[in-house]
């Protein structure tokens, strides 16, 4: 227990000091508008943009997913789920399956 705790703190403090998404054009005078609607099974949350072709949606919580699209296509690259078995990882006394709530994420900045 003590270094699933260990663990979940590193990762907690790694997100709390990692850097907010940055704008290439500060201006009042900018306006947004719509390219194009993506449809599917995703309830974003949250989306970000790597700068290095990739544009990832944190979705809603009860989804338990992050989807990854293509910046210029828009096209679907991979969904990827949260669910994880942690005796995969060492962690033997955990045979089950759990599942997290992937519903913010940063990029680093070079795009990864």
């Amino acid at each position: 227990m003590r270094r699933i705790s260990a663990n979940f703190l590193l990762i907690t403090s790694l997100c709390a000091i990692s850097i907010p998404a940055q704008s290439d054009v500060i201006s009042s005078e900018t306006k947004m508008s719509l390219v194009k609607t993506i449809t599917g099974s995703i309830s974003p949350k949250s989306v970000r943009s790597s700068g290095t072709g990739l544009v990832s949606a944190h979705n809603m919580m009860y989804n338990h997913s992050v989807t990854i699209y293509n910046a210029d296509t828009f096209e679907l690259i991979k969904t990827i789920t949260d669910s994880v078995q942690l005796s995969k990882f060492g962690y033997s006394e955990y045979s089950s399956i759990f599942k997290g709530a992937p519903v913010e994420g940063s990029y680093s900045p070079d795009g990864k």
